[in-house]
């Protein structure tokens, strides 16, 4: 769970609710090679273009973000995320 902190910081900051809409036309971003997230990666997040949705998963699931950096260079990671489906509880 504190590996997913310093992300979710950065996601949370670098984010607006527009920017993570799933776009319906533009390039394909899945043709970048997306890279694993690990503990104390820098990233330069500018704008969101992409975020994973985990909404009706539970438990720790893999998920990715694609992004803008500052120099306008498109970029994908994955990491793990705890999903947020209503587990009944």
């Amino acid at each position: 769970m504190k590996r997913l902190i310093p992300l979710a910081l950065i996601v949370a900051v670098g984010c607006s609710a527009t920017a993570l809409a799933q776009p319906t036309q533009g390039p394909d971003y899945s043709q970048v090679p997306a890279v694993d997230y690990h503990y104390g990666m820098t990233l330069d997040v500018r704008k969101v273009i992409h975020i994973t949705d985990n909404s009706d998963k539970t438990g720790v699931v893999p998920a990715t973000i694609t992004y803008l950096d500052s120099q306008g260079q498109l970029h994908r990671v994955n990491y793990l995320e705890l999903g947020r489906a209503n587990d009944g509880n």
